[in-house]
């Protein structure tokens, strides 16, 4: 927990003084809160970025993976055209979901959705591998996961929403909490 020194914007860490000015912790907190407010002000516009951003990174992964089947290294010629053919793959989704924003929400869902699945799979498998409480606390851990993936990927605008919600109201908290402890600072210089 960091303390407020009497200098200008110091926090006063577990390590040390940590100088931030106020002007930058007050700028940072009002950008955090104005982000907040607009993600809970255009949850649809929101979500609708989303969808492009994802486009993009698809884009991205696919050019990669078909670039990489043109590169001499180790692995099969099946490896290679596996490889070519997943990546064309991705170019064609990240394609569509740029064309329909719709389209690269639900992707964004279903990608968020199966992350969760198989984070789920590989918590309840260590859990099942180990002992006493860890077990207990990995395999809660790997059944809540299953069904936040279950979720994400039966209702993915329930949960897309939800988590456009939530982004708006945390950013909003810590933007809050920043010009706070920038106010805090500046007073404890006066």
């Amino acid at each position: 927990m960091s303390t407020v020194s009497g200098h200008p914007g110091t926090a006063r860490a577990a390590h040390g003084p940590v100088t931030v000015p106020f002007w930058q912790l007050m700028t940072a907190g009002v950008a955090t809160a104005l982000f907040g407010v607009a993600v809970l002000a255009w949850p649809g516009e929101t979500l609708r970025l989303l969808g492009l951003l994802a486009g993009v990174w698809l884009i991205v992964l696919g050019a990669m993976r078909v670039a990489g089947v043109f590169r001499s290294g180790p692995g099969s010629t099946m490896q290679h055209i596996i490889d070519g053919a997943f990546g064309v793959l991705l170019l064609i989704v990240g394609f569509a979901c740029l064309r329909s924003t719709g389209a690269g929400v639900a992707m964004l869902a279903v990608l968020i959705g199966l992350a969760w699945l198989l984070s789920g799979f590989a918590e309840l498998l260590l859990g099942l591998m180990s002992h006493g409480r860890p077990r207990v606390w990995l395999s809660v851990l790997g059944g809540v996961s299953l069904v936040l993936g279950i979720v994400f990927l039966a209702w993915p605008g329930i949960s897309l929403g939800a988590l456009v919600l939530l982004t708006g109201i945390t950013a909003i908290a810590l933007g809050v909490f920043d010009i706070a402890v920038a106010v805090q600072a500046r007073r404890a210089v006066n």
